[in-house]
């Protein structure tokens, strides 16, 4: 069959469909097919869905034998539908990519990177492959891009205004712990596996480890310089307390608590004591 070209004139249209162009211009003043677009100067011209549209309105006349008032708002429902249709669609696939992250973080945290497999993501989240790859080159970028969203929670956490106008040291190292601590377990355990990955395939992964670990410094080292404008820190050296806070963050886990709240507590205010007030006798 000849391939319709992208832009016909009017002529065209007409031998191609087998209808003659005095029924096009007559159709186009019913409304019945959709205007032509204008282009090189004052030319119009069609495309593919003019043919279609002819063809079905052939094909409404054949088999119905109705008048054309009727083929137009058979016409118009059609166009309402496809309308609604591609609107919907629009819709669910710019909603889709929080769910697929939040599918796909529990999938890694439980099964590991290595054995979740792309089917097993759009099964999770509900979708099909072709929302997941509007979405996602592949199982690595997303798997980042999960270890990002934590990062970025926890960032609106600290930027929030219940924070920022807090003006007590106490309170605001308090409220920077208790933001961490809510992610902390999502983060250590997608890290871990970067972590793994990165050595198991360092050409794929080494990269994007430097950058989710620059990423968190850079979220902590944001929280010191707050603290150092608004006063309540001596001028440190911010990133070199970002880098020191990340290990204690990254290693608590090491400390013996067997997750009793009493020792987790105590092992909480011995690392405030250390950073608030040092290790010098004074």
């Amino acid at each position: 069959m000849e391939q319709i070209k992208n832009e016909m004139t009017i002529s065209e249209l007409s031998n191609r469909s087998a209808i003659p162009i005095s029924t096009i211009k007559f159709y186009l003043r019913k409304e019945l097919i959709p205007r032509p677009v204008k282009a090189r100067g004052t030319r119009a011209y069609y495309t593919a869905k003019h043919i279609d549209r002819l063809k079905l309105i052939k094909k409404i006349q054949q088999e119905g034998n109705m008048p054309l008032d009727k083929i137009k708002g058979i016409i118009s429902l059609i166009d309402e539908g496809e309308s609604r249709s591609q609107e919907k669609k629009i819709s669910e696939n710019s909603d889709m990519q929080p769910e697929i992250i939040r599918s796909a973080t529990a999938l890694f945290r439980e099964k590991g990177y290595e054995q979740v497999t792309i089917a097993d993501i759009v099964e999770a989240a509900r979708i099909g492959r072709s929302t997941f790859y509007k979405h996602f080159k592949n199982k690595k970028e997303l798997f980042v891009e999960c270890i990002k969203k934590i990062i970025f929670k926890e960032m609106e956490k600290v930027d929030s205004a219940e924070i920022e106008d807090e003006t007590d040291i106490l309170n605001v190292f308090d409220k920077h712990a208790k933001t961490y601590y809510s992610v902390n377990p999502l983060w250590i355990d997608m890290v871990d596996q970067l972590r793994a990955a990165a050595i198991n395939d360092p050409d794929e992964f080494a990269g994007k480890l430097d950058e989710v670990i620059c990423l968190k410094i850079n979220l902590l080292k944001r929280g010191v310089e707050n603290g150092i404008q608004k006063g309540l820190f001596r001028n440190i050296n911010a990133l070199l307390l970002a880098v020191m806070l990340l290990g204690i963050q990254d290693y608590s886990n090491y400390l013996p608590h067997d997750n009793d709240e009493k020792i987790l507590q105590r092992q909480y205010e011995d690392a405030k004591d250390i950073i608030l007030h040092g290790i010098l006798n004074k």
